[in-house]
């Protein structure tokens, strides 16, 4: 079988009826740092079937998740749009609510879920006779099945998360001893086996690899031999073994793929949600929460056999949410008619080497959570621009010759700082991006972050940071 080919088929007369549908399978990992895995330059780490995935088709060295931490990233993966466009900025949690003592400006909620107005990717691919399903975290709402806030509302058939499992909040192992990402790999694999003979569209956003760890005890010796040196210097034992973990997961899927004889007719996408913790982010500036390289910057790769050529890297800028036009295009499904798609497809880049030339891309925090402060930003060439709402301030920086982001050049080159900042105002006005520019008038220079849990934060339900 050939995707999209024509096969003859006798009916007394020769007819043409297209073959199956290819199949996606769109793998997301919680909180794995830009370069954990191998094929990025790991060398303490061990994750074969992650660098086998893209050594096999494309790399994109330069993959940027569309938000510094992990509701709005998953928003704009499966819409294609920015953040402004669906009202997703940060996760759901009370200690952030806005206007509080601590908060310079006034920050904004956004949503908690995607729009139900707003067309999925999942929504497109049901519409034309795929099978539809979600395994691991959602992250987007806690509504009922069917309602926005669910995935069921959302597109998607079937929606099995950690505690279907039972699995309790953050944990890593159930009762009964088995491990998390086997738990969930067992029921992708599962679906995988029921729905071989029609197209499907599988979103495995694996729990892992977020905190806190609690590895595998002959993985966790393993990692407790070596020593990690170099860039790699800092990463601890129980976070690589909770790396191998989730690579054995990703193999799992692959090798299904294979023994039915899916391999071949299966898009097959791998990321990360945000960047990922402090010390695994190395030479980065900045991690998870914070929209410096380090909280942004996550491994990126894509594979289709005899689609896709192999052994290629492009060096362009690419978004989380450029997925969903490089899926539709792939599988020739017409974009939601009648909404914004800010994501550009990756689909001519990695089957020709063709440039994308995109002027721009643009990130919109809004928002206060943890170390992290309302922020806009803009990438434009080898150029980044932050704007800092608290400050007011802006930060400029050439990524390309200093990728730590150590040398803010806002006040050498003013003239390429008035030139981005025309362009980062002209964009968050035709997207209607929330500005947190005003003064909060509870404003406490002496008050203090409240911690502790909020209503938020990880669990089975799926409502992760």
């Amino acid at each position: 079988m050939r995707r999209l080919s024509l096969l003859f088929i006798a009916l007394g007369c020769a007819a043409l009826v297209p073959a199956k549908q290819p199949n996606v399978v769109l793998i997301l990992i919680d909180d794995m740092g830009w370069r954990d895995p191998g094929f990025v330059g790991n060398k303490y780490i061990e994750t074969p079937n992650i660098d086998k995935l893209a050594r096999e088709g494309a790399i994109f060295s330069q993959c940027y998740a569309s938000a510094p931490n992990c509701a709005p990233t998953r928003a704009c993966l499966l819409t294609g749009q920015y953040t402004p466009r669906h009202g997703v900025y940060t996760v759901v949690d009370d200690r952030y609510t806005p206007g509080q003592p601590h908060m310079k400006v006034m920050s904004t909620k956004g949503n908690d879920e995607i729009p139900d107005k707003t067309v999925t990717i999942a929504e497109s691919l049901k519409a034309k006779g795929y099978a539809t399903a979600l395994i691991g975290m959602w992250n987007l709402g806690r509504g009922r099945n069917g309602s926005p806030g669910n995935p069921t509302g959302q597109g998607f058939d079937i929606y099995h998360r950690p505690d279907d499992f039972d699995f309790a909040k953050d944990a890593y192992k159930n009762e009964q001893g088995k491990y998390l990402s086997d738990a969930l790999c067992d029921d992708a694999v599962a679906w995988i086996e029921k729905n071989k003979d029609k197209p499907f569209f599988l979103y495995f956003p694996d729990h892992s690899v977020h905190e806190p760890f609690d590895p595998k005890p002959e993985l966790l010796a393993k990692y407790q031999k070596k020593i990690p040196a170099g860039l790699d210097k800092g990463i601890t034992p129980e976070y690589a073994a909770t790396c191998e973990a989730a690579d054995v997961s990703v193999g799992r899927i692959m090798a299904t793929l294979k023994r039915l004889n899916l391999d071949n007719d299966t898009l097959v996408i791998f990321t990360s949600d945000n960047g990922g913790l402090p010390y695994v982010v190395n030479p980065l500036r900045g991690s998870k929460g914070l929209l410096y390289e380090g909280g942004l910057r996550v491994p990126g790769a894509i594979r289709w056999p005899g689609v896709i050529p192999a052994g290629k890297t492009y060096d362009e800028p690419v978004l989380s949410m450029d997925f969903v036009p490089t899926i539709h295009e792939a599988l020739h499904v017409p974009l939601p008619k009648d909404q914004p798609m800010d994501g550009v497809s990756l689909f001519k880049q990695v089957t020709t080497g063709a440039a994308l030339n995109r002027q721009a891309i643009f990130w919109h925090f809004p928002c206060y959570i943890g170390r992290g402060e309302p922020m806009s930003l803009m990438r434009a060439g080898d150029y980044k621009l932050i704007e800092k709402f608290a400050g007011p301030t802006f930060e400029l920086y050439n990524v390309k010759k200093d990728p730590s982001e150590a040398k803010d050049l806002a006040k050498a080159e003013p003239v390429k700082l008035e030139e981005l900042k025309k362009l980062l105002l002209a964009w968050q006005n035709d997207t209607g991006a929330f500005l947190a520019d005003q003064p909060n008038p509870a404003y406490n220079p002496n008050a203090k972050e409240p911690r502790g849990g909020g209503k938020g934060g990880k669990g089975g339900k799926g409502t992760a940071k």
